[in-house]
């Protein structure tokens, strides 16, 4: 059933006009970054460039989307702007990453990304995806299809993962989740054909979305990281589930992705390099 929510296309405009606006700081300030903080771990930062891709996009949701609330990444951002903060549950909330990908971005790697969706009671309504880099748009609207640049996009129907190329991350925190990720990295390695790592989650489901990629897995990813991308992915026919074969939800953070042929073979290998 359909989530009860204000006008979806409008919802979608306003999120890849935020998105693109987002995009717009990061790519300006790319070459001074300002001061760069830790968070969680010393692997975990952020940058005067985050707050103020985060400050831009509320603002410009707000001024669009009356009374609207948000989740984001950076806490700082509700202050500044004046908005409100919102929950997962909420019948209707903005999510936003405003730099998915940080490392890269202060090493000038050119793979990184702003995340904005509109859930409605946890559910993804739309979402947009600005590959800022690249300068591209994936952007998806629950039962509207997704979409790069206007292109539709449906993931691949590759059978098998011996035929095929798999994207993941790594996590932040390495004292939980690492040795758990690198036993199944090695496990598939000697299964797939390839694996890439590009550290930004919401392009790693947008690549998979568009069929660029066959699969997805990664431990430890926020709401924030998935929510625009999950959309993306699912309305491109993929499938999403974590990593122990539930159903995706917004709290969900260990994930698997894959198209609907090969996704259950994936998840089974995953889960076999888990046990190493």
């Amino acid at each position: 059933m359909r989530p009860e929510v204000g006008p979806v296309n409008e919802r979608l405009q306003t999120a890849i006009a935020a998105a693109r606006a987002g995009g717009a700081i990061l790519r300006a300030r790319a070459a001074d970054v300002g001061n760069v903080r830790t968070k969680s771990s010393a692997f975990d930062m952020v940058t005067e460039a985050d707050i103020a891709s985060g400050v831009t996009i509320v603002r410009s949701i707000a001024s669009s989307i009356a009374d609207a609330r948000f989740v984001v990444e950076e806490p700082e951002v509700y202050a500044i702007a004046g908005v409100t903060h919102g929950a997962l549950d909420d019948p209707e909330v903005w999510v936003v990453d405003p730099l998915d990908g940080t490392t890269s971005y202060i090493h000038g790697y050119p793979c990184y990304s702003v995340s904005v969706a509109c859930l409605c009671s946890g559910q993804p309504i739309v979402g947009a995806v600005y590959n800022v880099p690249a300068d591209e748009m994936t952007y998806a609207s629950l039962g509207g299809g997704a979409f790069l640049d206007g292109r539709r996009l449906q993931c691949t129907s590759t059978p098998t993962i011996r035929e095929s190329l798999v994207i993941t991350g790594f996590p932040y925190d390495r004292t939980i989740t690492l040795d758990k990720q690198l036993r199944v990295f090695g496990h598939l390695m000697r299964s797939v054909h390839g694996i890439r790592r590009d550290g930004s989650s919401a392009i790693d489901c947008c690549h998979v979305a568009a069929g660029r990629a066959d699969a997805f897995w990664e431990f430890g990813l926020m709401p924030w990281d998935l929510s625009a991308g999950v959309l993306a992915l699912t309305e491109a026919g993929a499938v999403i589930t974590g990593l122990d074969g539930t159903e995706w939800s917004v709290g969900v953070g260990d994930v698997c992705t894959a198209n609907p042929v090969l996704h259950s073979e994936l998840l089974a290998a995953i889960q076999t390099g888990l046990r190493g």
